[in-house]
């Protein structure tokens, strides 16, 4: 299927550009919130994503030297971000991925970077290119080619968007031990004055979506910028993600 550039730019994202109180996931989602009702359902992070189990789909990737499937990302708790080179939202929080993965990644845990809907059709290298310029060449990259979006269109859709086609990004996954997502959460945990947005409802979402000025892009990409990863929350969120996810 085609993508339409003007629908598939302003759709995918509305949800990153929100006020600072409007974290990921529109509230009006009818999906669970993971953590309700546990210590983490303080954590401005977890809060924010919604249960759900999905297989991770068998879709193809490259990870530089061969082609993988996506559901072999076994044997670790993993974050798992989807992004795209057009996302300046995404590149923000990789470079805060990045550091994180830095000091936490283990043999029990780690953080992986995943390019889908690249309307430049980057192939690995090009992937790799755009995160270092990002800032965030240490986070491990897997990409589905050719500007491929099915990745994005099988994890990143929102239920209470039926209309939607093809899902917003970012999109940050927990996979657990079995290739199963259990968390997602869409959108960026970042301060973007939006335009148009509804101020009115704290932590609920803008009602008039719209994509990003190039101003408003090239301030998140200056590098001072940071999303809410590179917080107490984030450091917290990831330290309890080591000890497991639910089951």
């Amino acid at each position: 299927m085609a993508i339409d550039r003007r629908h598939f730019m302003t759709g995918v994202l509305a949800a990153a550009a929100l006020p600072a109180t409007a974290l990921r996931a529109a509230s009006g989602s009818p999906e669970p919130r993971l953590y309700a009702g546990t210590p983490l359902a303080t954590n401005r992070l977890a809060r924010s994503f919604a249960a759900v189990d999905l297989a991770l789909p068998p879709i193809k990737v490259s990870d530089g030297a061969r082609k993988v499937s996506l559901a072999s990302l076994t044997g670790k708790i993993r974050i798992v971000t989807l992004w795209a080179e057009w996302c300046a939202p995404c590149l923000v929080e990789a470079r805060d991925f990045a550091e994180l993965r830095k000091r936490f990644a283990n043999a029990d845990f780690d953080i992986v970077a995943v390019l889908t809907g690249s309307i430049a059709k980057l192939d690995h290298a090009g992937a790799v290119a755009r995160l270092q310029k990002a800032g965030a060449g240490d986070l491990p990259v897997l990409v589905e080619e050719r500007g491929g979006n099915q990745i994005m269109r099988r994890l990143a859709l929102d239920p209470a968007v039926p209309q939607a086609k093809f899902g917003t990004l970012p999109c940050t996954l927990l996979v657990d031990r079995d290739g199963r997502v259990r968390g997602r959460a869409r959108g960026a945990p970042i301060t973007v004055d939006a335009k148009g947005a509804d101020r009115s409802s704290p932590g609920r979402a803008a009602r008039v979506p719209r994509e990003l000025t190039q101003a408003e892009k090239a301030a998140l990409l200056d590098g001072t910028v940071r999303s809410a990863w590179a917080s107490p929350a984030g450091d917290a969120f990831v330290t309890a993600l080591r000890d497991g996810l639910p089951r």
